[in-house]
Parts: structure tokens; C-alpha cells; sequence
């Protein structure tokens, strides 16, 4: 990756959060929109354990089987030359999550 495409990149994922940040688009969208933008396509997660989920931002799948996939999540994340932190990481696997439970049925 170039310095000139790292920058762009950098200068894009800022740009939408600042739109985020302004809420001229939501959490979700801007988590998903980041998921998209950096390749990650799924949360890692079964049908299953989504679904025997509770808690409509599944706090009751323990954190760290969320936190164990920020190996992956980063690298996507670092080809596209973007500073990434495991919240960033949690909050894509979680939107992606919703979305998961959103197209297979119902979710608690």
C-alpha cells in the first residue's frame, strides 16, 4: 500500500466519523459501514449462539470471545493502513452481529 493510499484511506474512515460523530449516521451504520470498508464480513459467530442471545447488544456472549478476534479484525484493518483499537474491533463484530440476527430470524 502507498503513503498516498494509507492517507486517503485514513482521510476517508475520518470523515465518516465525523459523520458519526455529528449523528448524521447512526452507530450501526457507521460500524457496518467501517466492517465493509475494511473486507470483515462476518462476526464470527454461529446462527446459534446469536440467536440464544438475550441481550440485543449481546453482552451476555462473554467479552472476550469478542476481544479474541481482534487479531483478525486488525490485520484487515492494518492492510487498509488504518489506526484500529479492540473497541473499534467489538463495535464491527456487534453491528455485523445485529445485522446476522436481523436477516435469519428473530433476536430477543
Amino acid at each position: 500500500m502507498t503513503q498516498q493510499e494509507k492517507h486517503d484511506n485514513q482521510a476517508l474512515m475520518t470523515a465518516k466519523r465525523a459523520d458519526y460523530m455529528e449523528h448524521r449516521i447512526s452507530h450501526e451504520d457507521y460500524y457496518l459501514w467501517l466492517s465493509g470498508f475494511i473486507g470483515l464480513k462476518r462476526c464470527g459467530f454461529d446462527d446459534a449462539t446469536l440467536q440464544r442471545s438475550e441481550d440485543p447488544h449481546f453482552n451476555d456472549i462473554p467479552l472476550g470471545s469478542w476481544d479474541g478476534q481482534d487479531g483478525y479484525v486488525r490485520r484487515l484493518a492494518s492492510a487498509k493502513g488504518l489506526p484500529w483499537s479492540l473497541c473499534e474491533t467489538v463495535c464491527c463484530l456487534k453491528a455485523l452481529a445485529r445485522q446476522r440476527v436481523k436477516l435469519v430470524g428473530a433476536h430477543a
